[in-house]
């Protein structure tokens, strides 16, 4: 179930995972990067869960700002919004060497606050399958 879509990012909800989702189409500006955080925590507050898939994959280069952004930040706030306020994120990342490494700093960032695990995978089928073996921490 999309919840919002434009040309630069989809958010949703996706009924099979019983994850929400963020997919990027195209590299954007931070404007854009961080409009598209600001959906995927409106749809995981619209539709709880303690799943949430990333596909970074069309993303391109995210600035060091935009990155401690999204790790001190929405991070917190997409946890607030989980069931037992704890989120499994599973990234969706390509081989590009800079994506890897923005992926790399936010997992870091964000892995380190105990709110949520994040891993990234270079397979769809990969992360789904991870994403689908989490089950819901209590508080």
């Amino acid at each position: 179930m999309v919840h919002t879509d434009n040309d630069y990012a989809t958010t949703g909800y996706d009924e099979v995972l019983g994850a929400a989702y963020l997919t990027y189409k195209r590299q954007g500006t931070s404007q854009e990067f961080r409009d598209a955080n600001h959906r995927i925590v409106a749809s995981l507050a619209k539709k709880p869960t303690h799943r949430l898939f990333v596909d970074v994959r069309n993303m391109g280069v995210v600035s060091p700002e935009d990155q401690k952004w999204v790790g001190n930040t929405i991070v917190e706030q997409l946890a607030k919004n989980a069931p037992g306020k704890y989120l499994y994120i599973a990234l969706l990342v390509p081989e590009k060497v800079f994506t890897k490494l923005a992926v790399t700093t936010i997992e870091e960032i964000s892995n380190g606050k105990g709110i949520c695990l994040n891993r990234h995978f270079f397979s769809v089928s990969e992360a789904k399958h991870w994403l689908a073996q989490q089950t819901q921490r209590t508080a």
